[in-house]
């Protein structure tokens, strides 16, 4: 029998080898194009890679999904992104059109979501290239998104389920067991406060800034339900860039004490899915030493506490 994709995917290096490859995946997503109706297939360009196989295509973006085969389970993924971006349009946030989103049956099962590109610089590049007034709209604008998106769940949620998430992440492997049992008392003791749905990787990557200067928030795939600092790690350190005055501006917008800020930051990086990553980019930058010589987790809550604020802008 012959097949549009020819690769073998048999486990997560397979996948990893070929998920950019333009030619590996032209033919699926001509097909792809075809069965939904839509031009452009003939113009395929590369995206910033994530996990899956994303590419721009004519006017859109198709994102075809890693197939179990891969070694991950992204079923509940690809359902969660798809809910998740169309609450966020009910909300009135700026977020691509999904135009289409399916299954082709190949030498795989291809999960696949269409949506509309869109044209804009990351915000990560500009962020703290921008005056201090325009950093000032941007938080604004910001927040205001995360009010429409960080609402309650109709359902209910278990706060068993989001700490053992946390606890059972295999990205801790990188910390020594005792910082991995600072960590398991710190966050088996954590108050959280409330649970809503959140975005969980609004990046520089994620959220663009089109011609006219509106924001747009996009890639839903880490979308899940979980305390609202769960959104704060990846907007801090890779949106925000560690930039003083944005940060400033973002805690004052949240009407929190600097204190309280740096408390919550410090448990939403530990309950993060990459929060392992956002460990090590801390210790590393700030210390100058390898992660393997972290031996107490309370360093990087002194470490933030230390650089992310001047003491004259602490209150």
């Amino acid at each position: 029998m012959s097949y549009l994709f020819r690769r073998e995917i048999n486990n997560w290096h397979s996948w990893g080898a070929v998920y950019q490859s333009i030619e590996d995946f032209r033919l699926l997503i001509e097909e792809i194009f075809a069965r939904e109706q839509l031009t452009g297939a003939e113009h395929i360009s590369h995206l910033k890679p994530g996990t899956n196989a994303v590419f721009k295509t004519g006017d859109y973006v198709i994102k075809i999904v890693a197939p179990l085969e891969s070694g991950l389970d992204t079923d509940l993924d690809y359902r969660a992104e798809q809910t998740a971006m169309q609450r966020a349009i009910q909300q009135g946030i700026r977020t691509p059109s999904i135009v289409a989103a399916g299954t082709l049956e190949d030498k795989y099962a291809f999960k696949y979501l269409i949506m509309d590109y869109i044209e804009g610089e990351s915000a990560g590049d500009v962020f703290t290239q921008l005056t201090l007034e325009k950093k000032k709209q941007f938080i604004e604008e910001m927040q205001h998104n995360l009010s429409k998106l960080n609402i309650r769940p109709d359902e209910e949620f278990s706060r068993e389920f989001i700490i053992n998430r946390a606890l059972h992440n295999e990205r801790w492997h990188i910390v020594a067991p005792e910082v991995g049992k600072q960590i398991n008392d710190y966050l088996r003791e954590y108050k959280i406060q409330t649970y809503v749905h959140v975005h969980g990787d609004l990046t520089g990557d994620n959220v663009l800034i089109n011609s006219i200067g509106q924001l747009y928030i996009i890639d839903f795939a880490d979308s899940t339900i979980a305390p609202v600092e769960y959104e704060f790690p990846p907007i801090i350190f890779e949106l925000l860039q560690s930039d003083i005055e944005g940060i400033f501006e973002f805690i004052k917008g949240l009407g929190m004490k600097y204190n309280e800020f740096i408390d919550r930051l410090f448990a939403g990086t530990l309950m993060h899915d990459f929060g392992a990553n956002f460990v090590r980019a801390i210790y590393e930058k700030y210390t100058g030493r390898e992660i393997t010589e972290l031996n107490d987790i309370f360093e990087i809550k002194r470490l933030l506490h230390k650089h992310l604020l001047p003491n004259s802008l602490i209150t």
